[in-house]
């Protein structure tokens, strides 16, 4: 049986391997032009700066004499592990997005994919810094085998997968609107950039009764996927609707009532946009109103009747709980949280009169599905045009930003091996220097912005998430709204 210290030995060589990996891949991005090639290798670059740090800030303070708090639960060799597997998932990912863009690695249907997609993840994401609700980012998207977002602490960038079949199947894409909604709940909900101290101290005390009986715990599991659903509808509009149904219908039929404690019921799930959809319309111009009310109608009509084809229960059982939940009346409750979030931090998007969602349907509902896929195919012909954002370096390669951005003034940089937040920078420079840190604190360090949560990470959940504390109701943008370019 090996000992611990030999343990933390094999520890050391492998996170040191990885390091001295990305380092290397990164190097050949210090110079040159902004280019899709630079900001990943710029991306790698970062994450080794980052990735040492972080293994140093571990080894210095919960080694032979450090001076951090113990943990009995997190041995220093688990924290090296779960961080070196978080920094070889990201090194697998950013090569990814090297080589699916690549002619020697690709075809020419995968390179036009991708760029397509880049161009709508980046429009997906233009609203939301438009109105000070996220930081400027750069994206990368790559193919695997499902939609996914990858989210990174040590650059301002997000890392889209999407569907291998997009290449024959455009509809595809429309998941992108998805995982963009992901990218902007983490940075509303984990605000790093912005008094963490606060937000911890915050949600450190008890809920009250009153709140928490507001929303049963089985709906609240469901938050993050929920508002990624309705940011899906206010990017996509009655398409995003439309591209869900036909993902749910490749399912079992069994799986409609199945909750697996994270997402919505696929039973259920359409109505999430179906009720985005109509509150857009209540608040939309003229022009767009009845298009999107007849849509949301027709979309709504067509997932009952389907419902009913396919002899959905009237009833589930919640994740972790015995007694069955009626489908009618989990419906509403879903439907007033929905509206909630849309009345609160979403609302000045759904105000915002210069935003024109991908589809907004037709007024004729037996033309709804036909028209809002064609408005989707006429934003993908014209997104060719744009230069997208990336990564590039300044002040003496120290420091990493984002140039090109589409909404000026939406920030967007750090220091290169910081993630950008004050706060946890310093307990990280502090315990670097030798400071004494509580086990609160170098968990948060090591956290990184929920980066070591991802992907068979670390198993500890950042304080943001370990109780719901309806922030919806009294979040406000850290940020005045932005100005288009």
């Amino acid at each position: 049986m090996p000992t611990s210290s030999s343990s933390s030995d094999r520890s050391i060589l492998r996170t040191n391997a990885l390091v001295e990996m990305a380092a290397e891949l990164g190097r050949s991005g210090l110079a040159g032009a902004v280019s899709r090639r630079r900001t990943a290798l710029i991306a790698l670059h970062c994450l080794a700066v980052f990735a040492r740090r972080q293994f140093d800030f571990l080894c210095k303070g919960l080694g032979p004499g450090g001076a951090f708090e113990s943990d009995e639960r997190y041995p220093l060799t688990f924290l090296l592990e779960a961080t070196a597997r978080q920094m070889s998932f990201d090194i697998d990912v950013l090569l990814r997005s090297l080589s699916h863009r690549e002619g020697a690695s690709s075809n020419l249907r995968m390179r036009t994919t991708l760029d397509l997609a880049d161009r709508l993840a980046i429009d997906a994401l233009a609203p939301a810094a438009r109105h000070g609700l996220i930081e400027a980012a750069a994206l990368l998207t790559y193919f695997q085998k499902s939609p996914t977002i990858r989210l990174i602490p040590y650059a301002p960038l997000a890392l889209i997968g999407i569907d291998f079949s997009a290449t024959g199947d455009r509809s595809r894409l429309l998941a992108i609107a998805h995982e963009t909604g992901h990218h902007v709940y983490r940075q509303i909900t984990v605000n790093y950039a912005a008094h963490l101290d606060e937000q911890i101290d915050a949600l450190a005390a008890p809920a009250s009764d009153t709140s928490a009986e507001r929303w049963p715990r089985w709906l609240l599991a469901w938050e993050e996927e929920i508002f990624a659903d309705i940011y899906a509808a206010i990017v996509g509009g009655p398409a995003a609707a439309l591209g869900l149904h036909e993902v749910i219908l490749t399912g079992r039929r069994a799986s409609l009532v199945e909750d697996d404690g994270d997402h919505p019921l696929d039973a259920l799930r359409p109505q999430i946009l179906h009720t985005t959809l109509r509150v857009m319309a209540e608040q939309s111009a003229s022009a767009q109103r009845k298009s999107l009310l007849a849509s949301a109608d027709a979309l709504d009509a067509a997932w009952q009747q389907l419902l009913i084809e396919r002899g959905a229960p009237a009833e589930f059982i919640p994740a972790g709980e015995d007694a069955p939940v009626a489908l009618a009346d989990a419906r509403l409750l879903l439907d007033a949280l929905v509206r909630e979030m849309l009345d609160n931090v979403l609302a000045p998007l759904i105000a915002d009169a210069n935003h024109t969602p991908w589809s907004v349907g037709a007024e004729n509902a037996s033309i709804v599905f036909a028209e809002s896929e064609a408005q989707f195919d006429v934003i993908c012909s014209t997104l060719g045009s744009r230069t997208l954002p990336e990564l590039s370096l300044r002040n003496n390669r120290r420091v990493v930003s984002v140039a090109r951005f589409p909404v000026e003034d939406a920030g967007g940089e750090r220091t290169i091996g910081q993630t950008g937040d004050p706060y946890l920078d310093d307990l990280c420079s502090r315990g670097l220097a030798g400071e004494s840190l509580q086990a609160d604190q170098w968990k948060a360090v090591f956290l990184g912005g929920d980066w070591t949560t991802q992907e068979g990470g670390s198993g500890i959940k950042p304080p943001v998430f370990s109780r719901r504390s309806f922030w919806w109701l009294s979040y406000r943008p850290t940020v005045q709204p932005m100005r288009r370019r």
